[in-house]
This record gives structure tokens, C-alpha cells and sequence, in this order.
């Protein structure tokens, strides 16, 4: 009894620590100013997040898309009922970090300057990563200017952690105590480990659910006149029936009035922040956007291969036909049936079942249906997961320009690998299965990757949960070499190479501060070149057997098979604004993104002989 009294005082000890800690990090109150119709330099992204109790919702994005209309980078057309078109308009100039990353997602989807609103979802960009790198563009301005701070820091977060730690240890202890206490001859149960482990998660859930940004004395008075926006937006915009295309009547008052909560219309309209739907894609296939549903048949016969069709129906038709002979058995003793039909039936049944796969696999091999258009679907469904293995299905969707639905037929993971949403395709495929058995490339895709860049916010201090507070943060790794042996990325490609291979002038190289490419223990160096005109080029280099893991990294970012290129190091690959080479020394690849597109080939195989001159022989 006194170690559970002593275990409580322990967590009521621990929860007032928890309650003091919150209190002196709480935001100052915010109190709504007057109504007012005027705007302030805040961007609507940044009003959504001091607006929303310093947690970013979805709607920042949207509203971020219809403040650069409201500037004039873009403009919103409403076409009809079910389309409205994003239209690039000229050059944005000077944005910031996260309003080019919104501007980067629209110039990527657009074709020839123009994208349908509803396909601002499409795309193959990881939702997740683009969201966290929005959200902490949007924070580091709102620190910049003053407004937000981090809730706890590393030293808060350490202490509360381990000081939850040593509580949970407690609890554990005294809960297997007691169990050995009144179960002295109970060698089984062990509840210490267990008691001690639901206490933990439930302080550190206490933890995440007081963890976040927060507001500073200068964010609650401009949070509190912007609420005085939207007292006067509500009463008198009628926003929430405003369209997106109607920011041309609006201007940023709409931009605003989304960032507020006010224009859902408008918002889910512009569906930026939206993971693309299986069931439902944009197609500019035949020169204008349109929506087309993407229809799955059942997965149990179609979109499979004919021949594993065969084996499921000569097993469905053996075990059917098992189950049929043990029913008219008893029918049979009863009387029910006679008995010269006992075993023909079961057979018969049982031939039926297994004949209909054989027939429709026999109609797929002698009469294929040729299908050409657009990719506007590709899935994979029946992932693996833990101990539990499946077998994927692999399933492509292609719009012919004649139909606003259209199947989505099975094809092997070696020619879905390849394949790109916005391919344009010839297939051949089955018509009874919906089994792909050719495909040819006639024009692959535009990237639809954003390539845009973190510029360091996805290093910030700004987390979400209390499994995101860095309390012990790795040093970053200069560019230098860290070890011997190294190689230093700025010494293969120097901004002479880039001067005469592709016409651009950089600085000296700065450090690279996208996404890392590999775990740290790759040792791979990387540096960045930029120019004032949106050019990036991103040069990674390392050394070792490991070093080979580079040659990938063209695929990775593109998802496009590479082509080799003769005579550059022992192997080089050549794919859309990357190239790289290996030779004994090392490795390294270099990317290239430019506002319009990747750079022609040469221009990178010139860059890849210099750089394996400089690396070392083959």
C-alpha cells in the first residue's frame, strides 16, 4: 500500500510539474479587435496559423493559391459548373519560401500555363513531407516577425521525459511487487513491465497534447485584430458562397476569408493540400482538362494473370466440387437424391467452375483489346505488412479522350515499375481479365514532381508532437570532408563547368539543404549552386563501395529508367536533369532543376566528363 501511495505522489508530483510548465508557456490571451475591413502585411498563411491557435490548418495552402491570383502570378478562370482553370500568369518575382512552394506544385501540374483546379491534387508528391515543409516555411516567418515560438524546449522536453520516465519505472515497479506479493506461488503473470509502459505513454500523451507552437505577446494583438477581420468578413462578404475564380472580383479579401474559415467554397475547390483520389483523376488528355473515375472491377478475377486465373479456378472448382459431393451424400442417405448422380454431379460442378477461368483466359490470349492514351491512374494495392506478406496488385488506369470512366487493368510489377501518371501509352491487354501483357512509351510525362527545395525549414525547431522535439540534435555535417578519403562535391563541378556547359552564372557553392539523400552513415557530400533566374544545381559525391548507392538516385528522383552513357567513368546514367558516373574513386550525381523543365542531355554529360576527370581514373 505505501509504494502505491508513494507511486500516485509520484504522479501527481509529475502532473503539476507538467501543469506549472504549461501555464508559464501558455499564449497571452487573445482578444478580438473591432470589426475592421482593413488588411495588414500578414500573409494569409500566416493569419491562418496565429487565427487557429498556432496550429496550421489545411486551408493556409488553399489560401496561399488565391492570394498569388489576388498578387496576379495567377489567375482563377470558372469555366463551368465543373471546371475551373489555374493560369500562370507571368514570372512571380520575389516570393517566399512557401509561396513558391505553392507556386512551384501549380507550375509543375500546368500544360501550356494551365491546370483544372480539381487536379491541383494530382501530382506525385509526397503529401506528407510537402505539408511539414509548408508548415514550418509558415513558422519560420511567423518567428521572423515575431509573432510565434517554439512551446517547450530541448531542456523542457528532456526534463519532462525523464522525469516521466522515472515515474513510469516507479509504477512498474510497485504494480510487480504487489502482484508478487499476492501471488507468491503465480510464476505466469509479470504486470510490471507492462503497468509501466501504459503510465509512460500516457504521460508523454499528456506531453504531445500540450506540445506546439506558440503565440507571443505581439502574435495575441495581431491575432486579435485579424479575428476583428473576420467578425467584419462574416457580416459582411458572404464569402462562403464565393467560388475560387471569384478572387478576380475579391482580391486577397477572399485569400483572407479562407485563411478566417470563411470561404469552404472556395477552399475545397483548390485541393492543394488533398492526396490524389484512386477513384478519381484530372486528365488533359485530347487538350483540355477534364475529371475522369477510374473504375475497379473486382480484384478476385480482373486485373490478374491468366494463368494464375487457371490455378484459382481449378482449386475453387476441386473444393466446391468437395463440398457438393459431401452435401448430396447425405442427401443421397436420406433419399433426397439418387444415387447414380452422386459422383457425376460434384464432377460436373466442379468442371464448370474450373472450365469458366480456362474459357476466359483462352478469350484473352486469342483476342487482346489494344488500348492508347493517357495514364491517369497507377496503384498498388495488398502492400506487406509486418509478418504478414501479400502479393500486390499492380493495376494502370488510361484515358482514351472518349469516355468519363474508365477501367483500371492489372499489369506485373516489371512494367509498372517504369511507368510514369501522364505516360502516354499503347497497351495490349485481355478483354475477360484486364490483364496488361505489353505496354510501349509513345511520350513520357512531364515531371510532376515539385522540385522544390526545403531551404533549411525542415531543420526548425517547430514540432507537432512531443516525438518531433530534437532534445539531442546531430551537429550538421559541413561540406568539407568528414573523413579521409571523402570527396568534396564544390571540386568535381565548379561554377566555370557550369558557365560553359549550361550558360549560367553562380556563386561560390553553398551547403545543401534539401531533403538528405541516404542515412548518415552513406557519407554522402553534397553542395548547391543557385541563381538569381530559379536555377538549382545540386552536386552529391561520395566515396567507397557504398558510394554506388548514387547511381540510383536519378530513378529516384524522376522515376524514369535511365539511359547509360559510354565513355564517362566505369558507368554512367543519364535521366531527366540528372546524371551520374562512378569510377574507382567514387561516386556522384548531379542535379539540375530549371523553371522550365530539366536541361537538354548534353549540357550533363559534358558536366559528368569534367567531374570524373577531377574524381580519378577508372
Amino acid at each position: 500500500m505505501i509504494m502505491w501511495i508513494a507511486a500516485a505522489l509520484a504522479v501527481g508530483l509529475w502532473l503539476l510539474v507538467l501543469l506549472a510548465l504549461a501555464m508559464a508557456t501558455r499564449t497571452p490571451e487573445v482578444k478580438a479587435g473591432p470589426a475592421t475591413g482593413a488588411l495588414s502585411e500578414e500573409s494569409p498563411a500566416i493569419v491562418d496559423l496565429v487565427t487557429g491557435d498556432w496550429r496550421l490548418t489545411s486551408e493556409a495552402a488553399s489560401a496561399t493559391v488565391l492570394d498569388l491570383a489576388a498578387k496576379g502570378a495567377l489567375a482563377i478562370e470558372e469555366i463551368g459548373p465543373e471546371l475551373s482553370l489555374v493560369r500562370l500568369r507571368r514570372d512571380p518575382g520575389d516570393l517566399n519560401a512557401y509561396e513558391r512552394l505553392v507556386y512551384e506544385h501549380v507550375r509543375s501540374l500546368a500544360v501550356d500555363g494551365v491546370v483544372a483546379t480539381g487536379a491541383l491534387a494530382e501530382g506525385s508528391r509526397d503529401i506528407s513531407r510537402w505539408w511539414k515543409s509548408f508548415r514550418k516555411k509558415v513558422i519560420v516567418e511567423a518567428r521572423a516577425q515575431g509573432l510565434s515560438r517554439p512551446r517547450w524546449s530541448r531542456a523542457q522536453a528532456a526534463f519532462l521525459t525523464t522525469t516521466a520516465v522515472a515515474v513510469a519505472v516507479l509504477v512498474g515497479i510497485t504494480a510487480e511487487v504487489s502482484h508478487a506479493a499476492a501471488n507468491a506461488s503465480d510464476e505466469e503473470g509479470s504486470p510490471g513491465v507492462a503497468a509501466g509502459f501504459f503510465c509512460f505513454l500516457l504521460l508523454a500523451g499528456l506531453m504531445s497534447k500540450l506540445n506546439g507552437e506558440r503565440g507571443t505577446k505581439r502574435g495575441a494583438e495581431i491575432a486579435g485584430r485579424w479575428l476583428g477581420v473576420r467578425d467584419h468578413l462574416s457580416a459582411t462578404g458572404r464569402f462562403g458562397e464565393q467560388p475560387a475564380a471569384s478572387v478576380t472580383i475579391w482580391g486577397r479579401h477572399l485569400a483572407y476569408a479562407a485563411a478566417l474559415g470563411l470561404a469552404p467554397r472556395a477552399v475545397t475547390s483548390l485541393p492543394i493540400t488533398t492526396p490524389a483520389d484512386d477513384s478519381r483523376a484530372w486528365s488533359d488528355y485530347g487538350g483540355m482538362w477534364h475529371p475522369v473515375h477510374v473504375r475497379y472491377r473486382s480484384r478476385r478475377f480482373w486485373g490478374r494473370k491468366p494463368l494464375a486465373i487457371i490455378g484459382y479456378g481449378l482449386l475453387a472448382g476441386m473444393m466446391i466440387g468437395v463440398w457438393v459431393f459431401i452435401l448430396l451424400g447425405v442427401a443421397t442417405a436420406y433419399g433426397f437424391w439418387p444415387d447414380a448422380l452422386l459422383a457425376p454431379t460434384p464432377m460436373l460442378v466442379a468442371g464448370t467452375i474450373a472450365a469458366i477461368p480456362i474459357i476466359y483466359a483462352i478469350i484473352d490470349y486469342s483476342g487482346n483489346t489494344v488500348i492508347q492514351g493517357q495514364i491517369v491512374r497507377l496503384r498498388k494495392f495488398g502492400e506487406s505488412s509486418g509478418d504478414s506478406p501479400s502479393n500486390p496488385q499492380y493495376f494502370c488506369a488510361i484515358d482514351e479522350g472518349h469516355a468519363r470512366e474508365v477501367l483500371a487493368y492489372g499489369l506485373p510489377s516489371e512494367l509498372y515499375g517504369p511507368l510514369n501518371e501522364g505516360d502516354l501509352v499503347r497497351v495490349v491487354a485481355g478483354k475477360k481479365l484486364g490483364w496488361i501483357r505489353k505496354v510501349e512509351v509513345l511520350e513520357p510525362a512531364r515531371p510532376r514532381d515539385t522540385a522544390y527545395n526545403d531551404t533549411g525549414e525542415h531543420k526548425v525547431n517547430a514540432p507537432e508532437h512531443l516525438g518531433e522535439v530534437k532534445i539531442f540534435e546531430r551537429p550538421a555535417r559541413p561540406d568539407a570532408p568528414a573523413r579521409e578519403g571523402d570527396v568534396r562535391p564544390a571540386d568535381l563541378v565548379t561554377p566555370a563547368d557550369l558557365k560553359n556547359a549550361l550558360g549560367i552564372d553562380v556563386g561560390s557553392a553553398g551547403p545543401y539543404s534539401g531533403t538528405p539523400l541516404a542515412p548518415a552513415w552513406f557519407h554522402v557530400n553534397s553542395c548547391r549552386y543557385t541563381t538569381g533566374s530559379g536555377w538549382t544545381v545540386d552536386v552529391h559525391a561520395a566515396a567507397g563501395k557504398r558510394s554506388r548507392y548514387l547511381m540510383v538516385l536519378g530513378h529516384m528522383l524522376t522515376r524514369v529508367e535511365g539511359k547509360p552513357v559510354q565513355g564517362v567513368g566505369r558507368q554512367a546514367m543519364l535521366y531527366p536533369g540528372v546524371v551520374s558516373a562512378t569510377t574507382d574513386q567514387g561516386t556522384f550525381a548531379i542535379n539540375v532543376s530549371t523553371p522550365d523543365g530539366p536541361p537538354p542531355p548534353d549540357p550533363l554529360i559534358a558536366l559528368a566528363r569534367a567531374a570524373v576527370t577531377r574524381l580519378g581514373p577508372s
